[in-house]
């Protein structure tokens, strides 16, 4: 077939298709036309009913929003819009229009806040208009100022009703709760819509559903006094939300990170009160933070799920977990601290000189970044540790009922990023995913998911009831248990980095952190992420309370977290317990370990003073070449602690040892075993000596050591 052919076809068989479209159309026509009914009902009583019918929306109002205890924490409240008439059909009308703008303007000015002359001038302005507005003077106006322009029975004066949120605690969980916004939709009116937070994430379980309800009208509209009335829509209420925090709690925490922040004004600081056992999440709160009745922020981000950061010194917890589990963990194994070479790279422990041979358990409660090396590198291994971290959920968002979380960033593919990750560096992760992360610590090895919707009271559904949520279990009972145990001299000994976090009548353990903070790639010099992990009480922790610091513009330094974040862990902490009925314990002056008496070592040869000191959890310090130990120090009898040097000479004169990362005490027991004579510089651990390592030293000698505080 040629084109032309094939174009007339193309038409002949559009022409086809209209036609009978046409005749379609002109049958309807006559049939409407003919028998006046439509779907079975008479048109013209259809048309005539309809003329006498009206439709008035049934109101509904937005799902609340209430903590655990049934405290209101997201409201709706009356607020009134003020409108001005100046016509009515094109008509004044001196009884229900604006007509006298002075006396208008007197009864109203005092109530909206504006000067009489003010709002005169603003009424005579707009003298042409039908009706008026007043902006923002004239828009959400209170209960009390109604009733106040109610008693003025000012003439074309209108106060129209509209939906409001208010929040009575003011900054009050705002950046997890976030805030609504008016919004006029099409048919003019006005809803509250979900902008931020809970109030944005779940604005379809809150928002309402508005009614209808057809009457029967008169000549002016109005409703028939003895007319018919049917709901042809139901109204519906939103869901309330109840949520798992705790409003004295969250007020505590509130309270105490904003005198913090007021005082050392870090750039982002974040503050986590969580149930141990079910993941609860009892009070959350950012810096800074805002009003959400009056919205004047600064910064959009929850700290606490939507920012990742090098934790610190917070990871080693894991990193110690998972050595535990595994069985590779000897508290009381020495080891050189101060530096360590892994594969060309030398690690530093935060104080770079280290505190000599010590034992793992040392390690632990001094925040050793060589020890957890050593763990990781040597007893653990780099592919059972990347077990570990995936066993704790590191590699995963934790599926929080807060939007915006985001997950952790590593490189695991290279060693030397997962040695530098299990202490605390090199890896980001969020708040959040450490204290899911501390839940598996805190009880018997089961992870549980942090959740912050307790339940809701769905209208159109069956009620939502949250439930505790085990997500894994990356070690054992026995495991978790040894790892509180090791946890406690963190705070509780007197060589813990975290002995500021001490509660009188609690027993607290938990991990400091203190992580750089990288940049385009390089690490910011003299900037610091500071933290703290927190669980009490010890033995069976109810609560786990996290903190982060980020970049204090005050009295900033890398040990300077303590003195800054643990004013408001242990008010709110200890706050937080009592609330929660958690029975006070009887504390104990330290734990760095059970006290042991000191066995003679007298006569014994070198290897057998090694080995029983070994045996007993002693350092021995081997001093002269002697075959046997003629003196020691601590003496027989005396109590020592697991870890602890002790002293063994075997010849009058001996090799001066290597006494970086000594304390002072250590150094007292080498002068008096060889009566020298001393000098001390300083005070904290030894960063020089006079005598060299190596150096051949004399009974009555001379020595001179300079002390440092570590730097953390």
């Amino acid at each position: 077939m040629n084109p032309l052919k094939k174009s007339r076809v193309r038409v002949a068989i559009i022409m086809m298709i209209f036609a009978a479209l046409f005749f379609v159309f002109i049958g309807r026509f006559l049939y409407l036309s003919t028998t006046k009914k439509f779907h079975g009902e008479d048109m013209i009583a259809y048309a005539e009913k309809k003329r006498w019918e009206a439709e008035a929306t049934l109101s509904a109002e937005r799902g609340e929003i209430f903590d655990r205890l049934g405290s209101p924490i997201a409201i709706n409240v009356p607020s009134y819009h003020l409108v001005a008439v100046y016509r009515l059909g094109g008509v004044q009308d001196p009884d229900a229009t604006v007509v006298d703008y002075k006396k208008t303007a007197t009864g109203l000015a005092p109530i909206l806040g504006m000067t009489v002359k003010e709002l005169e001038t603003y009424l005579i302005e707009n003298k042409d208009r039908s009706q008026i507005e007043f902006g923002k003077k004239g828009s959400d106006l209170t209960l009390d100022q109604k009733e106040k322009i109610d008693k003025l029975d000012l003439p074309g004066i209108r106060l129209i009703e509209e939906p409001k949120r208010y929040y009575p605690n003011g900054v009050f969980l705002s950046d997890t709760l976030g805030f609504v916004q008016k919004m006029t939709e099409d048919n003019g009116r006005v809803v509250l819509k979900g902008q931020m937070g809970i109030e944005k994430q779940y604005d379809d379980a809150l928002r309402e559903s508005i009614g209808s309800r057809i009457f029967e009208k008169d000549r002016s509209g109005g409703e028939l006094i003895q007319g018919g009335s049917r709901i042809s829509n139901e109204p519906k209420d939103g869901s309330n939300l109840y949520l798992t925090i705790d409003h004295r709690i969250q007020q505590a925490l509130e309270k105490q990170m904003q005198k913090m922040y007021d005082e050392y004004k870090p750039k982002n600081a974040t503050g986590v009160v969580m149930d141990a056992k079910t993941g609860e999440i009892l009070a959350m709160t950012d810096r800074p933070s805002f009003n959400p009745n009056l919205r004047d922020m600064t910064d959009f981000t929850n700290f606490a799920v939507s920012s990742r950061f090098e934790p610190g010194s917070t990871m080693k917890i894991f990193t110690l977990a998972a050595a535990i589990d595994a069985g590779v963990f000897r508290p009381n194994e020495p080891y050189k601290s101060g530096n360590y070479n892994y594969k060309g790279t030398v690690i530093k422990d935060y104080n770079d000189v280290g505190w000599g041979t010590i034992p793992m358990i040392e390690g632990v409660y001094h925040s050793s970044n060589v020890m957890f090396s050593i763990l990781t590198a040597e007893k653990l291994g780099i592919e059972r540790y990347k077990e570990y971290f995936k066993k704790f959920h590191f590699d995963q968002k934790t599926g929080i009922d807060i939007s915006g979380e985001v997950n952790s960033q590593s490189d695991l593919s290279k060693p030397l990023n997962t040695v530098i990750t299990s202490w605390g560096q090199s890896t980001a992760v969020t708040p959040m995913q450490l204290l899911q992360g501390a839940t598996a610590i805190a009880g018997n090895g089961e992870m549980v998911k942090p959740h912050i919707i307790q339940k809701a009271d769905h209208v159109d559904q069956a009620p939502y009831k949250a439930k505790t949520e085990v997500v894994g279990k990356p070690i054992s009972a026995e495991a978790a248990k040894a790892t509180r145990e090791a946890l406690d001299g963190v705070v509780n000994s007197k060589l813990g980095t975290g002995q500021m976090y001490k509660l009188d009548d609690y027993r607290v353990i938990g991990k400091t952190g203190t992580a750089q903070i990288s940049e385009n790639g390089k690490y910011i010099q003299g900037k610091f992420i500071h933290s703290f992990i927190g669980m009490a009480p010890k033995d069976d922790p109810e609560l786990i309370m996290y903190i982060a610091v980020d970049r204090p513009s005050k009295n900033e330094s890398s040990v300077s977290g303590p003195s800054i974040m643990s004013p408001v862990f242990k008010s709110v902490m200890n706050t937080a317990l009592q609330y929660r009925s958690i029975q006070p314990e009887t504390q104990k002056e330290s734990v760095d370990v059970k006290a042991k008496i000191t066995p003679s070592y007298i006569t014994k040869t070198v290897a057998e003073a090694k080995t029983l000191a070994k045996e007993q959890g002693a350092v021995p310090i081997i001093l002269g070449d002697g075959a046997q130990v003629v003196s020691q120090i601590p003496s027989r009898g005396q109590e020592f602690v697991s870890g602890e040097r002790v002293l063994l000479k075997t010849d009058d004169t001996f090799k001066m040892p290597d006494l970086s990362g000594w304390s002072q005490r250590d150094v007292k027991k080498l002068v008096s075993l060889y009566d020298l004579k001393l000098d001390v510089i300083g005070k904290g651990f030894v960063t020089k000596q006079s005598a060299r390592t190596g150096t051949l030293v004399k009974e009555n000698g001379k020595l001179t050591v300079e002390l440092a505080e570590p730097n953390d």
